[in-house]
């Protein structure tokens, strides 16, 4: 072998290492394009969510929640999770609201009594949806996490509250399980002045869509 030869040799390792780089950078680019080009877009909505220590339906009072869509895209109420988080005396207590979910009523009730169910969350426009209390547990158009209940600007997502009454206990099954404890027991904390952060997730592109800490009013 020549020294011309041994001079030949690093230089055609160099070019093949060289364009073995290349092509392994056009491979990692072309799938991070991919992965870009397949990953879903958060829609863009304002919401406003607020708590009730004691919110007024006709005669009586009781526990509630609204979150509200002030402006923005619509939003598929199945394509949404709810946490939420409460700190007492106890410790750290976490909520969680996905898909579509119900609470059984009570004979104290004037509505909403035993063997009726309703959505945790609702859409409340009566007019568009009808009334959210149903015999069954699933398949109501205007229940959170229903493919049907689509959340648009003016829209307003309440729990059963209205429907807790008119006789004791005012309680809201409704909020008790977002909140994940009993609201109506006062060793647990919630009354006006609490802290709850709230965040909502679009599940599809992961992205939060609300993360506020709310006040009880």
């Amino acid at each position: 072998m020549t020294g011309r030869d041994t001079a030949v040799s690093p230089v055609v390792g160099v070019m093949l290492m060289l364009a073995i780089t290349v092509m392994i950078a056009a491979i990692v680019s072309a799938a991070a394009g991919g992965l870009s080009g397949t990953g879903k877009k958060a829609p863009s909505a304002i919401l406003e969510v607020h708590f009730y220590d004691n919110r007024s339906y006709d005669d009586f009072t009781a526990h509630a929640m609204t979150i509200e869509h002030v402006s923005g895209n619509p939003l598929q109420t199945k394509d949404l999770s709810i946490s939420t988080y409460f700190r007492n005396q106890s410790g750290l207590i976490k909520g969680y609201l996905l898909g579509e979910k119900y609470v059984a009523g009570n004979d104290v009730w004037s509505q909403f009594k035993a063997g009726i169910n309703c959505g945790v969350l609702f859409i409340n426009d009566l007019d568009r949806f009808g009334s959210p209390l149903q015999g069954s547990s699933t398949g109501n158009k205007n229940w959170f996490g229903n493919s049907s209940a689509v959340l648009m600007a003016g829209d307003i997502l309440v729990t059963p509250a209205q429907f807790c009454g008119p006789v004791t206990p005012h309680n809201n099954p409704g909020l008790n399980y977002i909140l994940n404890f009993d609201t109506t027991d006062p060793d647990n904390g919630y009354r006006a002045g609490s802290v709850i952060a709230v965040r909502i997730v679009h599940i599809p592109s992961g992205q939060v869509i609300f993360d506020k800490d709310v006040v009880v009013v």
